[in-house]
């Protein structure tokens, strides 16, 4: 097991990625403290983690909108009793808006931005403290996405939340390696949901032959996009441990080459 003994904070855990994130890390020995907003997701991950379990891993659900600083603030407080220090954050949270550019509200880009930006920064202030503060070298693994260094139609503010997380990584990267040894990178993911097995389903047949026929033309690896469990934790249990502590500043893309940038 990799992570015996770590104590790991992880958002956005209640469902797709961020669950099979929690499972993972579980499997490897790993504590970890997990947040959403739907109880029912959250105490069902949490169950299905447990079940999973290896070692000393444990998995815990607490209701948290990261969008909320003082939300935040009493998440890290309630996770940090439970864990008793941490080691990592793995902050995976995020929501997204499908709409042409000029038909945003206001409503639009704060919710899309207030999840997914400053859910970043206020979870990553916590993580930072709960590290300075205890002198630990900890770890921070964000979620940028192709889209926030491609543009995508009709995924504007998506794009710009979170290219504005790769570059505040790569700032924190800088002040809080050199300050504190904290390690701060991102995930850039092309990793199959449920809501994308979903979107398949809605499809018409002839739609959905049309769109994989893309999909495969656009996907080196396999033709398609990745699985979780296979593809996606290996690489976050790696980002988590102590393996990768020389591994800062990056967007570690997990795509199978869909998008080949620096």
């Amino acid at each position: 097991m990799q992570l015996e003994g770590m104590r790991i904070i992880v958002t956005g855990g209640t469902k797709g990625i961020g669950a099979g994130v929690v499972r993972g890390y579980v499997r490897e020995g790993a504590q970890v403290v997990f947040c959403g907003t739907n109880d029912e997701r959250g105490k069902a991950s949490e169950a299905e983690a447990n079940a999973q379990a290896q070692g000393g891993g444990h998995a815990t659900y607490i209701r948290c909108n990261v969008a909320e600083k003082a939300q935040v603030d009493a998440f890290f407080e309630q996770a940090l009793a439970i864990l008793g220090g941490l080691d990592v954050l793995a902050n995976i949270a995020g929501v997204e808006k499908s709409l042409p550019a000029e038909l945003f509200s206001q409503e639009d880009i704060d919710y899309v931005m207030g999840v997914n930006f400053n859910g970043t920064v206020w979870t990553n202030q916590a993580a930072y403290k709960a590290f300075k503060e205890a002198g630990v070298e900890g770890a921070i693994i964000n979620y940028s996405s192709d889209t926030g260094m491609t543009g995508a139609s009709n995924m504007g503010i998506y794009a710009a939340s979170k290219g504005a997380v790769l570059a505040w990584t790569r700032t924190i990267a800088m002040e809080w390696g050199s300050a504190s040894n904290v390690r701060c990178n991102c995930v850039s993911p092309a990793i199959k949901t449920p809501m994308y097995e979903g979107y398949l389903a809605s499809m018409p047949e002839e739609e959905r032959a049309m769109f994989l026929a893309a999909t495969a033309a656009r996907f080196p690896i396999d033709g398609d996009m990745g699985e979780i469990d296979r593809d996606l934790v290996p690489v976050m249990v790696f980002l988590a441990s102590k393996g990768s502590r020389y591994i800062n500043g990056q967007c570690i893309a997990v795509n199978g080459g869909l998008v080949m940038v620096r």
